[in-house]
C-alpha cells in the first residue's frame, strides 16, 4: 500500500461490465465478525487488471483540504494530507451511486463507472463509525484490499491500498462489511480514487547533482493524458485536454541553480502549444515544437530555475493552451546544476 507524506491516496471505485456481485470469493472474507461464509461462491470477474501494491513515493498528490475531519489522528496509521492536493481527474463515489445488497452474512455496495484512462489509484474510504473497529473489504477484479477501520463518531477518511485500471473501459468495484456493521452504527459516506503516480519509487537527487523525472513517476491528474508504458512509448501521452497536468515529487538534498530540460515530442503539424512548467514558486514557459512525431524527441531546454534549500520539492508540467489536436508528449523533466 502506498503511504504518501504529504500526499494521497484514492477512494475507490470499480467499473464493471455485467451483472453485479452477489457474493464474495471464498478467499475475500472480511476480517470481522460475522465474515462472509467460507464457502460463499466467487463473484464474476471484472475486466480491469490486478497489480500489486507498490512502495510510497516520497509524496505523491493528496487529498482535498476538506478531507481532514478525523485524519491523521494520533494512533492511525493514515499520513497526513496534503491539503493542496489537486482535484483534477479524482473520481469520487457516493453510496447514492452505488447499489447495496444484504446479504445473510455481509453488507456489499457495488458501483459501476466509465474509466476515461488507464492507470494506478489509490482507494479512499469516507465513513462513521461508532463501535471499535470493523473489517472492510474493497474488491475490483482480482483485487482485493482488506482494512480494519477504527471508530470514527464523526468520520473519517482512510486508505486502504492502490488499484490499477488497465485500459479506459466500463469498470465494476465493491465494498464488503459484516451483516453486523449496521448495529456497529457503520455509515458508509463514500469511496474516491485518487491518481497516482506509475514508478516503483520516490525520485531522489543523482550524486551528480542532476534530477532525472521519467514519465513513468510522474502522477497524472488528469482526464485523459496519461502514461504509456509500451517500450516504444514510455512517455506521458493523449494530452488532448489543457486542463490535464502532470506532477513528480522528489528529494531535493542540494540547492542552487538548476537548468530545465523537457524532452518533449509532437506529431507533425501539432506545434505551437504553450506549457508552463513550475517548482518552488517559479514559472517558467516554453513553446512546443513539431518534432516529425509524438515519440520523437527533442530536448527542449526551458530555462533556470533557483532551490534554495533542501527537502521535497513537486514540478508540474501544465499546459497553458492547444494550439492543434494535441498538445505534446513527455518522455522526461531534467534538472541539470548549472555551474
Amino acid at each position: 500500500m502506498k503511504l504518501l507524506p504529504a500526499s494521497a491516496l484514492v477512494v475507490t471505485l470499480l467499473v464493471a461490465c455485467g451483472k453485479q456481485e452477489s457474493t464474495p470469493p471464498a478467499q475475500a472474507k472480511v476480517e470481522a465478525p460475522a465474515a462472509p461464509a467460507a464457502n460463499a461462491p466467487e463473484p464474476k470477474a471484472e475486466p480491469a487488471k490486478a497489480e500489486a501494491a507498490k512502495p510510497a513515493p516520497a509524496a505523491s498528490k493528496a487529498a482535498p483540504a476538506d478531507a481532514d475531519a478525523g485524519f491523521g489522528d494520533f494512533g492511525t496509521d493514515d499520513p497526513v494530507e496534503r491539503p493542496d492536493m489537486p482535484k483534477r481527474g479524482v473520481l469520487s463515489f457516493l453510496p447514492k451511486d452505488g447499489v447495496m445488497h444484504m446479504m445473510d452474512h455481509w453488507a456489499q455496495y457495488d458501483w459501476k463507472f466509465t474509466a476515461k484512462r488507464s492507470g494506478h489509484y489509490l482507494v479512499r474510504l469516507n465513513y462513521r463509525l461508532d463501535h471499535a473497529s470493523l473489517g472492510i473489504q474493497f474488491k475490483q477484479g482480482e483485487t482485493r484490499l482488506r482494512k480494519q477501520i477504527t471508530a470514527a463518531p464523526s468520520g473519517r477518511k482512510t486508505y486502504l491500498g492502490e488499484v490499477f485500471i488497465a485500459e479506459p473501459s466500463d469498470q465494476f468495484f465493491a465494498i464488503y462489511t459484516p451483516s453486523s456493521a449496521n448495529s456497529a452504527g457503520f455509515d458508509l459516506l463514500g469511496v474516491d480514487l485518487i491518481p497516482s503516480y506509475e514508478g516503483e519509487s520516490a525520485l531522489a537527487q543523482g550524486d551528480d547533482g542532476s534530477v532525472m523525472l521519467l514519465a513513468k513517476n510522474a502522477t497524472t491528474w488528469s482526464e485523459t493524458m496519461r502514461y504509456e508504458s509500451k517500450p516504444e512509448k514510455n512517455c506521458l501521452g493523449f494530452w488532448t485536454d489543457p486542463e490535464d497536468f502532470a506532477e513528480w515529487e522528489f528529494q531535493m538534498k542540494k540547492p542552487g541553480r538548476y537548468q530545465v530540460v523537457v524532452s518533449q515530442g509532437c506529431g507533425t503539424g501539432n506545434g505551437g502549444s504553450e506549457v508552463a512548467v513550475r517548482i518552488a514558486g517559479q514559472e517558467l514557459k516554453f513553446t512546443v515544437k513539431d518534432t516529425g512525431g509524438f515519440q520523437k524527441w527533442e530536448d527542449v531546454v526551458v530555462g533556470e530555475i533557483e532551490i534554495k534549500q533542501p527537502g521535497i520539492e513537486r514540478l508540474v508540467v501544465d499546459p497553458v493552451n492547444k494550439a492543434k489536436a494535441a498538445v505534446l508528449d513527455v518522455q522526461k523533466v531534467t534538472l541539470k546544476p548549472v555551474g
